[in-house]
């Protein structure tokens, strides 16, 4: 291990220009592979980790307040909570 590591630092930086063309090829290769379980995931765990920081502003906006959108993200939170 770290042997690989090491030649890794041997090798030659690349250029942004080069390491921008590399990862648009990427993204254009891989355009139909969004794994949606996968996202929904991530999503999730950011609401979790994050939930005070965004319940708190759903509570106190009026129009967020009038969709109930504090009390629905509280009712996914629970409902993803119960899955795992």
């Amino acid at each position: 291990m770290t042997r690989y590591y090491s030649d890794i630092g041997k090798m030659p930086a690349i250029s942004d220009q080069d390491m921008n063309a590399y990862l648009a090829e990427q993204s254009r290769m891989h355009m139909n592979e969004f794994n949606t379980m996968s996202a929904l995931s991530e999503i999730f765990s950011y609401v979790g980790k994050y939930s005070e920081e965004i319940l708190g502003p759903l509570d106190h906006d009026d129009q967020c307040g009038k969709q109930k959108l504090a009390y629905k993200l509280e009712q996914v939170i629970t409902l993803m909570s119960l899955d795992s």
